[in-house]
């Protein structure tokens, strides 16, 4: 079974610079090289990473149907943070009434309602990574936004995983 960390690493592994180590992404990612081989046990069982590099069109399956149901979000209090979901990166405009999705983290920029991330590594790597910090955030979209964000978010994962090729 996938765990939220799972998809951490597959996002990171997706728009890490080719070539790459599991022990440099598990650097940038801020968690133990243990759990990245961990993770590449696991997506390799789950049909998402054949030989090292991740399978697009399984990972495209899995956020398109089943993301918001294999990882309901989390969704909390206003809080202080890192945003994330469609205020991240977006073609379409906010509502100025609407404040945007936050991953609660002490150290964010950002003030809006809090979506716990699907794991603690997650805010930490995103203010240092933009590419992964897009990636995750078009994730959560998928995981919190409604029908029209959903559409763009995963027209914008599309493009992220044509390029990853």
């Amino acid at each position: 079974m996938l765990k939220p960390l799972d998809l951490v690493v597959l996002a990171g592994l997706i728009v890490v610079p080719k070539p790459t180590t599991q022990a440099q992404l598990a650097s940038r990612l801020g968690i133990s090289q243990a759990s990245v081989h961990r993770a590449f046990k696991q997506l390799r069982r789950s049909g998402l990473l054949h030989i090292e590099r991740p399978d697009g069109s399984a990972m495209r399956r899995l956020l398109q149907y089943a993301i918001r149901n294999v990882y309901p979000p989390a969704l909390g209090p206003m809080t202080r943070g890192v945003s994330t979901a469609y205020v991240r990166r977006t073609p379409w405009e906010q509502a100025p009434d609407r404040r945007g999705w936050v991953w609660p983290d002490e150290d964010g920029d950002a003030y809006g309602p809090s979506v716990a991330p699907l794991h603690p590594c997650v805010p930490r790597a995103a203010r240092a990574w933009p590419e992964f910090h897009d990636l995750m955030a078009l994730i959560d979209t998928l995981r919190v936004g409604r029908a029209r964000e959903r559409k763009q978010a995963l027209d914008l994962v599309d493009e992220i995983l044509e390029a990853a090729q």
